[in-house]
């Protein structure tokens, strides 16, 4: 499988930093998700979430996942935002 990440830090509230378009592509398909978050408070290390949706539901706000993929899945593309991530903040 191939992976490209398209990432842009962007100006928002912290601890969110950069938003990213991952593209993968296998021998007979391809997938594109849109908005994957980038975070990072001071002093700690970046993380990264797949798109989410912010509700409320029964008077709490809580986070719900648009696209559910499998831990390995997931793991892939989160190391592949990470390393982008941090090749684009070591290059400013």
């Amino acid at each position: 499988m191939d992976i490209k990440v398209d990432l842009a830090p962007v100006n928002a509230k912290a601890p969110l930093k950069a938003l990213a378009d991952v593209f993968l592509r296998w021998s007979d398909g391809e997938l594109t998700i849109r908005r994957w978050a980038v975070f990072q408070k001071p002093g700690e290390p970046p993380w990264a979430n797949p798109p989410r949706l912010h509700i409320e539901k029964n008077g709490k706000k809580q986070f719900v996942p648009l696209i559910d993929l499998s831990r390995d899945l997931k793991k892939f593309v989160t190391s592949a935002v990470l390393d982008e991530y941090r090749r684009k903040a070591g290059a400013r």
